[in-house]
């Protein structure tokens, strides 16, 4: 009896899911449509104006291959070309100083090498092969900058290699032969570090071999080559204990290989450097704090500018946001930046002369890059709630936006994106929090549905208006669900003390917050059906699942995706311990017991809730074993519990496409598992 009626609901959901597509010509999103989206990045205009060059990013299912290909872009009209092979590997243009060629990555036949094309995409020439360490550093900048008269490329790859091999699952470090570890950060967020030194390295562009130009047992990264042509401006940590802290500094390199300089010495870390037109001035990201994590970190970068005196000044100390890519106009007299607030990435610029910000383009979306012609014009990437990446223009001020690709059409024209709707409430203390509910296709408000509550990673981090970050959420309100997200304190858009309060209280008012927010959903949207619910997340996400599941039984069904369990043990085995520092205030091995008192392990006898694991291999941002020994504990009190492990995958389950879409559509057959209506009350939908 119970079977039928769920068969005759689930064939009345999908009668009301059809008949809700043919009123639209659209249909709800199904298993592989996240796959569809093609992402827009890595924006350069042309030194002449009328080029603008990017990189479009491809998944295959299929083919199980992520694809990225660099296109040009008339900025007068016309529509784009590719330059390079649709399946191919290619990245990071940057056009020489007279817009004549093309300077970019590409790994041809599995070598990754550095090419150098015209401008229309002809004489492809390879200047040199390179390789690049996996080695785990942080946020990185610029990897490839012109010298200002065109005749050489500057590029960061590695040095000299550790192991024999490059390290992978299919190729150990050194084969079968032993492996010998002596640094503290072995691990990468992938599988074991190849331990090798990132260096900065010169190279002719009318051929010859590349010089490597800085030296030392230290990394350098996120160059810009100075318009003057004296300096390369590079990232690196001079402490000589950079496996146990994130102190990035600026330094000055030679060309010539001849000299360097450290030009900032500040507790906290510096990245992201851009020289002025003059020569004068550096524009960089920083953060004021020790104790800083290489991962995910409370404190806000900001924007600031360092004179030819070495002395720096903070340009955005008025705005209370996390700043990203600062770009200098082309005078010298203004920086340009993104800045994260309320669930959108808005376009700021900031004078150096009185450090006042001002907002250029605050619209309901996410720009996720963008670059500044002498005129003013702005060229941006945009993505929002309901709509893929495209490229627009605009004259801040003129409230005219036009848009300049079409590269996502098919999935604007066929798939049925459901705006999210926006609301907030007063958690336990009266912190006011904001969140997004999903309805699913074919709504009908006399209807109970089953509801799935998605918890962001981070915890500092941000979900609003970007469609490439909820992809995943529009395929589950597909399926039938209704979505809710939320951003609890902790995340980045709401100002730096709201990302502070989860500092020192990891689990404590950031589950308070979720669970305040589960309370107000079904208090006013009363189509949600509160016996029906399931929860997953992601990374920190995935440890707040496990905490729920091990602090409450509201939820029938979870899935943790490369969520941790028991933070003791993950301090011991997971690649990046500085985070437990920077947010759990830990200081060494004689206050473990802060760590045990918020690992949802310690609890585990209290769960109920039939749990899918989902987890990479080689996952060392959160180790297989913070699947494992939940699942261990889970089997061994008789509870509900599954392992979905990915080979050769790691954090997020990213590396494969067919991996991720096994993950997407294995969770919506896990929640359909427990969450199908099964109540007399839901006869009526």
């Amino acid at each position: 009896m119970c079977k039928a009626i769920i068969f005759i609901l689930g064939f009345l959901f999908v009668l009301t899911i059809l008949s809700s597509a043919q009123a639209t010509g659209k249909r709800p999103w199904g298993g592989s449509d996240a796959f569809r989206i093609k992402d827009i990045h890595s924006l350069r205009l042309s030194s002449v104006g009328d080029q603008l060059a990017f990189v479009m990013s491809e998944r295959s299912v299929a083919k199980n291959e992520n694809y990225s290909s660099i296109w040009v872009l008339p900025t007068r009209g016309g529509r784009p070309s590719s330059l390079t092979a649709l399946e191919g590997h290619a990245s990071s243009p940057r056009w020489s100083p007279d817009a004549k060629r093309i300077a970019y990555f590409d790994s041809v036949g599995g070598d990754l090498a550095l090419w150098v094309m015209n401008a229309d995409g002809s004489n492809k020439r390879k200047l040199t092969n390179l390789e690049q360490s996996n080695a785990f550093l942080g946020p990185t900048g610029n990897e490839l900058s012109w010298s200002p008269d065109g005749k050489q490329l500057a590029f960061t790859a590695a040095g000299s290699r550790h192991y024999s091999n490059l390290p992978s699952p299919r190729d150990p470090p050194n084969g079968n032969d032993v492996m010998i570890v002596d640094r503290l950060l072995y691990k990468t967020d992938y599988y074991y570090s190849d331990l090798r030194r990132t260096h900065v390295w010169v190279i002719p562009t009318e051929g010859g071999g590349a010089t490597q130009v800085s030296s030392g047992e230290y990394d350098y990264h996120s160059i810009d080559w100075s318009p003057n042509g004296k300096w390369i401006v590079a990232v690196s940590n001079r402490t000589g204990e950079d496996d146990y802290n994130s102190n990035n500094d600026l330094v000055r390199l030679s060309p010539s290989a001849g000299q360097l300089a450290q030009v900032t010495h500040t507790p906290g870390p510096e990245t992201t450097p851009s020289w002025s037109p003059a020569s004068l001035q550096i524009a960089y990201l920083a953060r004021k704090r020790d104790y800083r994590s290489k991962e995910s970190d409370a404190e806000f970068e900001k924007v600031y500018v360092l004179g030819a005196d070495d002395h720096s000044e903070e340009l955005t100390g008025a705005l209370d946001m996390w700043c990203h890519d600062p770009t200098w106009s082309s005078d010298g007299s203004k920086v340009y930046f993104r800045a994260e607030h309320e669930g959108k990435v808005s376009l700021y610029s900031v004078a150096v002369r009185d450090r006042k910000p001002i907002p250029l383009i605050d619209l309901k979306g996410t720009i996720t890059n963008f670059v500044v012609a002498r005129n003013g014009e702005v060229f941006y990437s945009f993505t929002d709630a309901t709509h893929p990446p495209e490229i627009f223009r605009t004259l801040p001020g003129s409230g005219q936006y036009e848009k300049l690709t079409d590269l996502n059409h098919e999935t604007v024209d066929e798939l049925d994106t459901i705006e999210p709707e926006q609301f907030s409430f007063p958690s336990f203390d009266g912190l006011r929090v904001e969140g997004w509910i999903i309805r699913p296709p074919g709504f009908n408000p006399k209807s109970k549905y089953p509801m799935i509550l998605d918890i962001h990673g981070g915890p500092h981090y941000q979900y609003g208006y970007n469609l490439l970050a909820t992809a995943k959420l529009q395929r589950f309100a597909g399926a039938g669900y209704v979505v809710v997200f939320m951003n609890p304190r902790g995340s980045t858009d709401y100002g730096q003390r709201f990302s502070d309060l989860v500092v020192g209280d990891v689990m404590g008012g950031d589950y308070k917050d979720v669970m305040a927010g589960v309370d107000y959903v079904l208090q006013h949207y009363p189509f949600i059906d509160a016996t029906r619910m399931g929860v997953t997340g992601v990374s920190y996400g995935g440890h707040m699942c496990n905490w729920i599941t091990t602090h409450t039984d509201r939820f029938r069904a979870s899935i943790p995706v490369s969520g941790t369990s028991n933070l003791l043990s993950g301090y011991g085995i997971n690649a990046h311990f500085l985070w437990p520092e920077s947010d759990i205030n830990l200081r060494g091995y004689d206050d473990l017991d802060r760590l045990w008192a918020v690992s949802p392990l310690k609890y585990v006898q209290n769960i109920h809730t039939p749990t899918l694991f989902i987890q990479g291999a080689w996952d060392n941002y959160a180790a297989l074993n913070q699947a494992e020994e939940m699942f261990v504990a889970m089997k061994r009190l008789h509870q509900v519990a599954v392992m979905a492990i990915y080979p050769n995958d790691g954090h997020g389950i990213k590396k494969q496409p067919a991996h991720t879409h096994d993950y997407y559509e294995r969770s919506v057959r896990w929640f359909d598992s427990y969450l199908t209506p099964v109540t007399s009350t839901d006869r009526n939908q």
